[in-house]
């Protein structure tokens, strides 16, 4: 797992930015009975060695809205994933047989009472329920997402065969929010501070848009909490004002907070000073080539002697000189 993907899980795993990203999918608001609370994404897996080892989900949540409970899943992505698919279709099947195993093991703590309809071989009850993974995978990179969205676009084409044959071809669909291409009108109307974020991620390619983004939200830009930083960042490498952010405790929010407006105009005031500093250098050492010049040009002294003081080989400061008119 890189830098980016830490970045995105840290930064997605508040419930009020998962429900910003769940109603602009569903294009509708959630109900006041949502809740989301993660659960831990790790799945134990035993190789055919029987080692241990884990799958890792970016988040997974136990949730709950309009009277009903859930789990979701969210997986981030920022460059394309040709194995996408099969890779949530793992997970989830990781996540079905942990919970078909505590049902198991609830009903065998429980001993239960088997009847003629139940599956007493493998400790399964009629009326025993499966929670429900609802997926979604939210793509952060730039380019337009290319790669396989369900199992088949991964598979050969079977179009040849009978249809009823190539209907036991089992197929598995990835649903997909591109995050930097949801519309500013959807942005405006997100209750989080999402909307900011990818508010800056899609102004990013010019600097004049990106600092007038900040200055006209310096509300939130002023106090932005350091997971979001850590997204820009790690989205457009925003080297300039990672290394000008001073962090400070928000009490409140539980969560590191910068003022990344202070840090824009700290940036500002050092191109400045720096540009008068260059341009002051710049007009010394034409004044000081300008005297040379003159010396060299009234035989006072020698184009050589000249070269030095300027720190020029010789060839280059008679070229110089020719250029500023003299012969």
């Amino acid at each position: 797992m890189g830098a980016p993907n830490n970045a995105l899980k840290a930064y997605m795993s508040r419930p009020d930015r998962i429900r910003s990203v769940l109603e602009y999918y569903l294009g509708e608001k959630l109900p006041e009975d949502w809740a989301c609370e993660e659960t831990g994404g790790f799945v134990p897996v035993r190789d055919a060695n029987g080692k241990l080892s884990f799958r890792e989900r970016d988040f997974l949540g136990k949730a709950r809205a309009w009277g009903f409970q859930f789990l979701l899943g969210l997986e981030n992505q920022e460059t394309v994933n040709l194995t996408y698919p099969w890779r949530v279709m793992e997970m989830d099947c990781l996540t079905y047989g942990r919970n078909i195993d505590r049902i198991q093991e609830r009903n065998t703590t429980d001993k239960v009472h088997y009847g003629s309809g139940d599956d007493f071989k493998y400790r399964y009850k009629r009326e025993d329920r499966l929670e429900p993974v609802f997926n979604l995978m939210l793509y952060w990179g730039r380019k337009q997402w290319t790669g396989p969205l369900c199992l088949k676009d991964m598979s050969a084409d079977i179009s040849a065969l009978p249809e009823k044959l190539q209907d036991l071809a089992g197929d598995y669909r990835v649903h997909l929010v591109s995050m930097r291409n949801i519309p500013e009108k959807d942005l405006q109307k997100m209750d989080s501070d999402l909307k900011y974020v990818l508010g800056i991620l899609n102004r990013t390619a010019s600097a004049k848009q990106y600092r007038k983004y900040i200055q006209d939200n310096r509300a939130y830009f002023s106090r932005i909490p350091r997971s979001a930083v850590d997204v820009i960042d790690s989205c457009t490498n925003i080297k300039k004002f990672r290394d000008c952010l001073q962090y400070q405790w928000n009490q409140d929010s539980r969560e590191e907070e910068a003022d990344m407006c202070k840090a824009l105009d700290d940036i500002e005031k050092y191109a400045m000073k720096k540009g008068r500093k260059q341009g002051q250098k710049q007009g010394e050492r034409s004044g000081t080539l300008k005297t040379l010049f003159s010396l060299v040009n009234d035989g006072l002294v020698k184009p050589a002697e000249a070269a030095r003081r300027a720190k020029l080989p010789e060839a280059e400061f008679c070229r110089e000189m020719k250029k500023a008119g003299y012969s």
